[in-house]
């Protein structure tokens, strides 16, 4: 995917990061002018009367919600309790240990909710982001940085000069990047499950089994987050709404196309995981059955000779054999007899 690195034109005589509030960032788009730039928080509400269509990205974990609140159109604030969002810790959203993606439909508002993540594993929670969508304003709420806003962010500004008709290019652009995210993240497993495969195919220890329920675990959590994408997409094409246009729809119908090859990847690598860990076992289990074969060889041979040697062994003075002048080459001989024969025959049922 070609990015850019064009920065957002800012408006004439203002500079955009500071007209930013405290964790909160507004931009405005004019589709008929073709103008965009940076907007105070208190002009929310004018430019969207104007006609113009606003972004608002607030940060919860430094913004204050009042102050969003407060910037935000009446119709937005009648359909959806925001504060919530607003909130971060024990109250908040990103209390979260693993952000499920949703659609909620209210009275002309939609409420997405994804969760991706640069990172899957090691106990690293999803990166939750929320996408509140109303007529004339994108309201979009994080916790802390977020990858997908970021490649948004350095993209949007192009495309919107390029080609973008309506406000509901930015939630396309919004699914583009997420999907590539999870894209990216697979690249990287795909890579990790080629390691694994390898090292269980040299043998089977605690290192490679951990290895190996590590990636089944990261595995499983990209699965978990590609399918919440996927319901979120199918629940759009499907109940169309005034607020994202016919031909945004139909590009989020393709990424539905890409996230299903996506899972299908995603179940490939686990059944070479398993593939992998079975044939590991089951060389294993050969190795294991060759040496109790030998074994079981060693102690057929030596069971007769073990014998000979208990018998001759007793403490009893009346033991014929222990007179003759060569009992004990005797002893040898047939030892020597009996462990040729026994091999023979071994070799014979093909069990040496």
């Amino acid at each position: 995917m070609i990015c850019s690195s064009r920065d957002m034109t800012a408006v004439p005589g203002m500079d955009g990061q500071d007209a930013d509030a405290a964790g909160v960032r507004a931009e405005y788009f004019d589709f008929q002018d073709r103008r965009h730039g940076a907007v105070l928080l208190e002009d929310v509400r004018q430019r969207m009367d104007a006609g113009g269509y606003v972004w608002i990205d607030v940060d919860a974990t430094s913004a204050h919600p009042d102050t969003v609140m407060a910037a935000l159109p009446e119709r937005l604030l009648g359909a959806l309790d925001l504060r919530p969002l607003l909130k971060t810790g024990e109250n908040g959203p990103a209390a979260d240990i693993e952000a499920a993606s949703t659609l909620s439909r209210y009275d002309g508002v939609l409420h997405i909710v994804l969760g991706g993540g640069s990172h899957v594993g090691h106990g690293a929670p999803a990166e939750r982001l929320d996408v509140v969508l109303a007529t004339g304003v994108m309201l979009t709420i994080r916790r802390g940085p977020n990858a997908v806003l970021a490649a948004v962010r350095r993209d949007s500004i192009r495309d919107f000069e390029q080609h973008a008709s309506t406000p509901s290019f930015l939630l396309y652009e919004i699914f583009n990047e997420q999907v590539e995210q999870f894209l990216a993240v697979q690249c990287r497993l795909e890579d990790e499950v080629e390691a694994t495969r390898r090292a269980l195919r040299d043998t089977v220890d605690e290192r490679a089994l951990g290895a190996l329920g590590e990636v089944s675990g990261r595995l499983l959590t990209l699965r978990a987050r590609a399918l919440g994408c996927r319901r979120v997409l199918e629940e759009l094409v499907s109940r169309k709404t005034t607020l994202v246009s016919e031909a945004t729809l139909t590009f989020l119908g393709v990424m539905i196309q890409s996230l299903e090859r996506l899972l299908a990847d995603i179940a490939a690598n686990r059944e070479i995981l398993e593939s992998a860990l079975n044939l590991s076992l089951t060389v294993m289990s050969h190795r294991t059955n060759l040496t109790m074969n030998r074994l079981a060889v060693v102690s057929t041979i030596f069971l007769p000779l073990t014998f000979l040697c208990g018998v001759y062994g007793m403490n009893f003075d009346a033991i014929p054999e222990t007179s003759w002048r060569y009992g004990y080459l005797y002893f040898w001989g047939i030892s020597g007899l009996i462990t040729v024969v026994l091999v023979w025959f071994l070799r014979r049922a093909r069990l040496l």
